[in-house]
């Protein structure tokens, strides 16, 4: 009886530091490489940018991007090659630690076909 005390004892300790210890949620930036284009997420302006790269042809990067949890603005836009700058939707109004999905789709004129990039998933 008293091994099984001692082992709860140490169990409750464990718990109780990984709790103390357990980090929040955190935003951190990243750039994607999109094949045709990149996208990219800056933490520090909560600025959510598509980018098609240019030569080679015409290309398009489109973003949908939603909230999977918490409040915050969705958006689907279009950056092409001849937009000469990367198009960039803000997320300065998500609710702190939002968990975001954008999905990709982009497009080639060489290739003429639409391709989907798939999703990565982020923290506002």
């Amino acid at each position: 009886m008293k091994k099984l005390i001692k082992t709860a004892v140490v169990g409750i300790g464990v718990a109780a530091a990984s709790f103390a210890l357990a980090q929040p949620a955190s935003a951190a930036s990243f750039t994607w490489n999109v094949g045709d284009g990149v996208v990219t997420y800056n933490d520090g302006t909560d600025s959510i940018c598509a980018d098609a790269y240019t030569g080679e042809g015409y290309r398009e990067v489109t973003v949908t991007l939603v909230p999977v949890n918490g409040g915050g603005p969705s958006y689907t836009w279009t950056d092409n090659s001849n937009s000469g700058s990367p198009t960039c939707r803000s997320l300065a109004t998500a609710y702190e630690d939002t968990y975001y999905r954008a999905t990709v789709k982009t497009y080639w004129g060489e290739r003429d076909t639409t391709v989907s990039r798939g999703s990565k998933y982020f923290y506002s």
